[in-house]
Parts: structure tokens; C-alpha cells; sequence
């Protein structure tokens, strides 16, 4: 298997991700884990056949970028930035990729999401409300680092019932498909 089909199944399950996201902000873990597994597979008959697998020549490469995928959206994950799916998304895009390749997609996908949340808050309205908590947290922020409190920061409300749920697989997807066209 080339990297041409690989690429190919790779964007197709990025589609598929995209398509569901946006119906239901959700990544299915049968997607992600069913992709992880055609990342495998298309490494190991690369290899078999002494072709040019997309993750890069070692054997585990798949591995090493799937790794790599999962830790560098977690960070955004723990600060529920970002949902599960969309971490496991970027591991599976990893394990096709491979772990340098990785980074620069995380990159290009963070980029990419910048512009999308920037896109939703002005398209939904909520660029004032926005800023507003912006500018609640970032003196919240300064007063603790100041030492003028004990905590950090006073609780938020909610994230279901201020933040819109963005369809990260579609900046994850842009993101990828950025790297690549540069890679190539």
C-alpha cells in the first residue's frame, strides 16, 4: 500500500469524522478505533511490500504517533477545551501520520480551530459575552498572581450552558490536510 491510498483512507475517515461531528459534537469511538487499525495495517503491508509507509520507515511509527497524538491535545482536554473524541481523533490521525508529521498537524489544528472558534463566536453573537469572561478571568488571573487572593480564580458557570460546543473534527481535519499539502 502506497502513501497515495493511505492518504486517501486517511481523508476519508476524516470525512466521516467531520460529517458526524457536525450532526452530533461527537467523534464515535468505532471511527476512531476502526481507523487506528487501518493506520496499522496500511503500515505493515507497506512495509511487506517494501513501500513507503506515511508514518515514516520503523515499524512502530504508527505507535509513536498515536502517542504522540494523544498528548498533545490532553492539556486541552484537562481543561475541557476539547472533548475526548477529539483527542482520540488526533491519535488516530497520529498513528497514520506518524509522530513528527504529528505536531505539525497539532499545529495546523490549532490554528485552524483558533479561526473556527473565532468564526462561531462572531456568527452566533456571543463576542461580547466572550470578552466579558475574557477579561473576568485574565483579572481573576492577575489578582492571584498578584497574591491579592487565595484561589486562582472564582468558579465559572457551567460549560454546557456558556461555551458552544465547536466540531473540532473539522479544524482537526483542516489541520491535517494543511500539513500534508506542505509535506508533500
Amino acid at each position: 500500500m502506497d502513501i497515495f491510498w493511505t492518504t486517501l483512507i486517511l481523508l476519508t475517515l476524516l470525512l466521516c469524522a467531520v460529517t458526524v461531528d457536525l450532526r452530533s459534537r461527537r467523534v464515535p469511538n468505532t471511527l476512531v478505533l476502526g481507523g487506528t487499525m487501518l493506520a496499522v495495517a496500511c503500515h505493515v503491508v507497506a512495509l511487506a511490500h517494501s513501500g513507503s509507509p506515511l508514518a515514516g520507515a520503523p515499524w512502530w511509527a504508527p505507535a509513536a504517533g498515536l502517542v504522540t497524538g494523544l498528548l498533545v491535545l490532553m492539556p486541552l482536554y484537562l481543561l475541557r477545551a476539547l472533548g475526548a473524541g477529539d483527542v482520540k481523533l488526533m491519535a488516530m490521525v497520529g498513528a497514520f501520520v506518524g509522530a513528527p508529521e504529528v505536531l505539525a498537524v497539532a499545529l495546523h489544528t490549532l490554528l485552524a480551530g483558533g479561526l473556527l472558534s473565532l468564526t462561531v463566536m462572531l456568527a452566533s453573537g456571543r463576542a461580547a459575552l466572550t470578552l466579558t469572561k475574557l477579561r473576568f478571568v485574565l483579572s481573576e488571573w492577575a489578582a492571584w498572581a498578584l497574591r491579592l487572593r487565595s484561589t486562582p480564580f472564582a468558579p465559572a458557570a457551567p460549560l454546557q450552558t456558556t461555551a458552544v460546543r465547536l466540531p473540532y473534527a473539522l479544524a482537526i481535519s483542516a489541520g491535517t490536510v494543511t500539513a500534508l499539502m506542505q509535506s508533500s
